[in-house]
């Protein structure tokens, strides 16, 4: 049983990922289409608009794959564990998923080298945005989901303990 503080925590989490893959997604549109409307019908564009619309798509990106992590709704490939018991089944459960925790891991590492780098470049992009800021998402993301499959991993070697018992 999860405790009610922590419970209300995890729901506040939830809440906060989705309200705001929502809100870049409704920004992500209103850009897209007003920036072809331009284009289109006035043969006006927005110099920003673009370089905005890339990093749109990969925060949205991000963030649909760490809800899909979290609901359990990320690509698998699950064809032969229909064939498994339960409990064969769990003990896969917890090897892919400790994997993932450990590759997810790694990748949030890697991530925040690749963040440095952008930092020690000091580059820049729309409306004179250091670019290091708009790609905080990736070691976000990858340690996030990490720390997820890794409390997967737990929350399956105590099924699997109460199995055995």
């Amino acid at each position: 049983m999860i405790p009610t503080k922590l419970h209300l925590i995890i729901r506040f989490t939830h809440f906060v990922e989705e309200t705001l893959l929502v809100a870049l997604m409704a920004v992500f549109i209103l850009v897209a289409c007003g920036q072809i409307l331009l284009r289109n019908f006035f043969e006006v564009t927005l110099l920003w608009a673009d370089a905005l619309i890339r990093h749109l798509v990969l925060w949205c990106g991000f963030l649909g794959a760490l809800i899909a992590t979290r609901m359990d709704k990320h690509i698998r490939i699950d064809a032969l564990l229909r064939l498994l018991t339960p409990r064969q089944r769990l003990w896969i459960d917890w090897f892919t998923d400790f994997i993932s925790a450990c590759v997810c891991g790694l990748l949030a590492w890697i991530s925040i080298g690749f963040l440095q780098n952008e930092i020690d470049f000091g580059t820049h992009t729309f409306f004179d945005l250091e670019t290091w800021k708009l790609q905080l998402i990736f070691p976000l993301t990858f340690f996030w989901m990490s720390l997820r499959f890794a409390l997967r991993t737990i929350v399956n070697l105590t099924k699997e303990s109460e199995t055995l018992t």
